[in-house]
């Protein structure tokens, strides 16, 4: 499944069979992926919040550490996690002040990611 999302994440695949986010079809591999990172583990609560970060502006590790009042390593960890998924990319990895964008694959299921908040959300509500 990793490859898979690799594979859609780089875009260099025009053909909607193989890249179906081109169509406006959510894989749902994708929504699994998805589920498991942000509702299924410890870390999702701080994953969905660096993702709706990088949504509204690309940041380095120590901007989204400072904005989300986060440990610098516990954002470095997730920033792996969520680049390891397919879910974000980065400029320059390994380089200190890597900016990280959300992958056109995230950014094209991103209002998946906004539904599996909602219900989430509202799991805990009640």
């Amino acid at each position: 499944m990793l490859l898979y999302l690799k594979i859609l994440s780089s875009g260099k695949n025009n053909n909607s069979a193989i890249n179906p986010h081109r169509s406006g079809y959510i894989d749902p591999r994708f929504k699994r992926v998805l589920w498991y990172l942000i509702g299924s583990t410890r870390g999702g609560v701080n994953r969905a919040k660096i993702l709706e970060m990088l949504n509204s502006k690309p940041a380095n590790a120590h901007q989204i550490a400072k904005e989300l009042n986060l440990d610098y390593k516990t954002v470095l960890h997730h920033l792996k996690v969520l680049t390891n998924n397919g879910l974000v990319i980065t400029d320059k990895e390994d380089s200190y002040g890597a900016a990280y964008f959300l992958t056109p694959l995230m950014e094209n299921n991103y209002q998946s990611f906004i539904e599996i908040l909602s219900r989430i959300k509202s799991s805990h509500a009640g």
